[in-house]
């Protein structure tokens, strides 16, 4: 029934931005230009809808005309428009920082520092590489703690996502992609072919609908060989789902809206390796792989997923308040995953899962909002709430498959292992057969908040906002076990591995750990400080936490409890107009302290598979600054300028217990080693994935030429200055800083409501990596995109009824 329904809608977490037409058009207010870049955006950063320019947090704030006019078509491509966002990809997961403020703790188990809402929809974190969105309206990165609104897990900030809603009139737009990515290394090149449907229309005069369709077509970066060539398992990545948002208008005072999505893809992003940097414990002389996408992994690796989600929405304005509550049901299931570990040929080591992990969530929201019949609302704004969770997540079934032969017994606790089932005995010596061993765990957890956030406006020039959120929260971890599969191959295509049976499955272990209950504050206050019209001076302080939480995959022990992590910020900014309102500058000073940073990594004989532990303090000192620009306003409207800058000095400041893998023995080492090496000290290291600069700067020319249409050219330029992805700092595992040119020609012919679009993304094919990872293997990486040349067509076929 849930598949069934789900067919209906476009993923919240789809394949593409495609644009919103119609009446959510209608706040965006665009300045006196006719360039796409300048416009006004309406945020709902405080639970209620304000100009961006008049709310004391920092946020970059994108109307979807802006977003085309950049060529974004994925969450993971702010970061080309936002210093200070980075995305990375770990073991199938999306790594989030913002402003040096993240997690490289991955799992189901393990919540992001920067939470992602669509249509005031917390959306969980799960495998796969879902960070695109079906039709927007706006997009809004808010910068620094937002614990006080948002809620928990949002210490390094928010990305909030907002739909169109149903229009007053038809609108309906078809878009279609097709590109080359050239794979220089390969010398081949690779078709990207992509297309969206998009409708809205009203029903009757009280409701209306939007429906939309997207797909990406099965594609391949690159291909999977043995060393001599011969074509090793491989499987293309694609994606495609729908959205369905429905809304009836009862009376003037109560609508109601329900939203259906369904999103359906694989991707072998960070599941599919080079290994680039053997260790001792890779088979043989393993010559190192280069990095050309041509990968040598024995087994098929990515992860195929499936994002269902459902949700309503009431609003009632029954006069002095304003209230609206919002039910949310997100499911994630993963029919398949597969992770080559040693990413080599070698059959070493390999995790896989047949419908075996899944995410589930369901929250509700009750809101309460003042309004301009509240009694004193000339003075005092507020919003009220209550906020519950429910989840469930983690895995059924999670195969790991380890070499016979010995090897097994050089990282196993082979002790413990045989003692349990002495038939692993006449596995271990036999170099025929692989050890399996299934493992499950599973954590659920429940949360309550109750919030309140109120402003008051002293006189023109002076306002005051504080704010407080306070959470309950209790998580647990059922159906931990760890169990010893034999009469098997222990290779994945394994019937039995499919079935779901246990019959050949002897126990090892059955883990057990007490549920953990945490209580929180999280508190805001600023203060405004306003000069004349167009400018802003504010102050603020924050703190956010993120909530304690067991590791999931701890194969040889109890899951791991890490304790809850706490952001505090202060924040000083400005933000004005100038020169007639031609000229926007915004900027900003911040400081950051986080306590008992969560950290994981991934080592077989850590004593465990993959660990969560809390590293002490980490401090992150930084400055921003953005500006949009119509340097010749009178002769030249259509010209827009923009750019923005962040730095940061982001540092552990008390990190005494670090893991890591040693650069010269590649064994690993920390306080849970098996090995005898101990933690050690990396305080004082820089955070990961957390550039010191990072900049863009764009420019965009809209050209009219009367009854023969627009054109409009574009040109941006990305500047990171490069990070560490381990805590140890390892040179060895360093992304070094890139730069990447972006430029789009596009032809606007109205009449027709027609749009054609040539770009190149990164022009000049500059090599940097999506992933880079540290473990008991060595270091395995894959390549970001390469250069990609291609047309895109759009076409706003509403306009032929008007």
């Amino acid at each position: 029934m849930r598949k069934l329904a789900a067919l209906v809608g476009v993923s919240l977490l789809s394949s593409g931005f495609s644009y919103a037409q119609g009446a959510g058009a209608a706040e965006i207010v665009k300045k006196k230009s006719s360039n796409r870049l300048l416009e006004e955006v309406t945020v709902t950063a405080q639970k209620r809808e304000e100009n961006s320019q008049d709310v004391p947090i920092s946020i970059s704030a994108f109307s979807s005309e802006k977003l085309d006019a950049f060529g974004i078509e994925s969450t993971a491509d702010l970061a080309r428009i936002t210093p200070g966002l980075t995305f990375t990809f770990t073991y199938g997961y999306t790594l989030i920082y913002l402003r040096g403020v993240g997690t490289d703790a991955f799992l189901p188990s393990a919540d992001p520092s920067v939470a992602t809402y669509i249509d005031g929809i917390n959306i969980p974190s799960s495998q796969g590489k879902n960070d695109t969105l079906g039709p927007v309206e706006r997009v809004e990165v808010l910068k620094g703690p937002q614990g006080t609104l948002f809620g928990r897990n949002s210490t390094g900030g928010a990305i909030n996502i907002v739909t169109a809603n149903p229009p007053e009139e038809f609108v309906g737009s078809l878009n279609a992609e097709y590109g080359v990515y050239d794979l220089d290394s390969l010398n081949e090149t690779v078709d990207k072919k992509s297309y969206s449907v998009y409708v809205g229309s009203p029903l009757t005069e009280d409701v209306g609908f939007t429906l939309a369709y997207f797909e990406e077509l099965p594609m391949i970066m690159g291909k999977n060989t043995t060393n001599e060539g011969v074509p090793a398992p491989e499987r293309k990545d694609f994606t495609k789902g729908g959205r369905l948002k429905l809304r009836w208008d009862i009376s003037d005072a109560l609508s109601a809206t329900l939203i259906g999505s369904y999103i359906h893809q694989f991707n072998g992003n960070s599941l599919v390796n080079e290994n680039t940097r053997p260790s001792a414990l890779v088979a043989g002389s393993y010559e190192p792989d280069k990095a050309d996408r041509n990968w040598h992994n024995d087994i098929q690796g990515g992860n195929e997923t499936e994002n269902t989600m459902y949700a309503a929405v009431f609003e009632w304005s029954p006069g002095p308040i304003d209230m609206k509550f919002i039910y949310a049901d997100n499911a994630i299931e993963i029919p398949f995953a597969a992770y080559d570990y040693d990413s080599t040929e070698n059959s070493q080591v390999t995790f896989f899962t047949f419908d075996g992990q899944f995410n589930e969530q369901q929250t509700y929201e009750l809101q309460f909002t003042s309004n301009a019949e509240t009694p004193g609302s000339d003075k005092f704004e507020w919003v009220a709430g209550l906020y519950r969770l429910e989840a469930e997540g983690g895995f059924d079934s999670l195969f790991f498959t380890v070499g016979g032969g010995g090897f097994a017994e050089n990282i196993l606790p082979i002790d413990s292992l045989v003692t349990a089932v002495p038939a692993l005995n006449g596995v271990l010596s036999n170099p025929a057969l692989n050890v399996t061993l299934e493992a499950g765990s599973v954590l659920y957890t429940t949360s309550n908040s109750a919030f309140f956030q109120g402003t008051y406006t002293f006189n023109e020039a002076w306002n005051l906002t504080l704010g407080a959120r306070y959470q309950s929260e209790t998580r647990g971890i059922r159906d931990a076990f760890l169990d010893a599969v034999l009469g098997t191959s222990g290779k994945q295509d394994d019937p039995y591995y499919r079935s779901r049976s246990r019959e050949n499955n002897q126990r090892i272990s059955t883990f057990s750990v007490p549920d953990v209950k945490e209580e929180t504050m999280s508190p805001r206050i600023a203060v405004q400080y306003l000069p004349t019209d167009s400018t802003q001076i504010y102050a603020s302080a924050s703190q956010g936490f993120k909530s304690p939480t067991y590791n999931t995959i701890n194969f040889f022990s109890d899951p791991d409890l890490v304790g809850k992590e706490t952001a505090t910020a202060v924040e000083l900014g400005i933000k004005t107009d100038l020169f007639d309102d031609t000229l926007r500058l915004n900027a900003a000073i911040f400081k950051t302290d986080i306590k008992d940073v969560l950290t994981a990594i991934v080592s077989l004989t850590s004593g465990g598979i993959v660990r969560f532990q809390n590293a002490g303090r980490s401090e992150i000192e930084g400055a921003e600054m953005d500006f949009q620009w119509q340097p010749m306003s009178n002769i030249n409207p259509g010209l827009a300028l923009t750019g923005s800058v962040t730095y940061l000095d982001a540092k552990y400041t008390e990190y005494t217990n670090g893991a890591g893998f040693d650069d010269d023995t590649g064994l690993y080492f920390g306080p849970d080693g098996l090995t005898g090496d101990t933690a050690r000290d990396f305080s004082g290291n820089d955070v990961v994935r957390t550039p010191d600069i990072s900049y863009t700067f764009a420019a965009n020319q809209r050209i009219a030429m009367g009854n023969a249409g627009d054109l409009e050219i574009g040109v941006d330029y990305y500047y990171n200055g490069g990070y560490n992805t381990t805590p140890q700092n390892s040179p060895f595992f360093e992304q070094e800083a890139y730069g990447l040119w972006n430029a789009r020609l596009s032809y606007f012919y109205d009449p027709y409501g027609l749009q054609l679009t040539a770009f190149v993304n990164n022009a000049l094919d500059e090599e940097y990596f999506g992933t880079i990872l540290q473990q008991d293997f060595g270091r395995t990486v894959v390549l970001a995109p390469p250069r990609l040349m291609g047309m895109r067509v759009k076409w706003n076929f509403d306009q032929m009824f008007y």
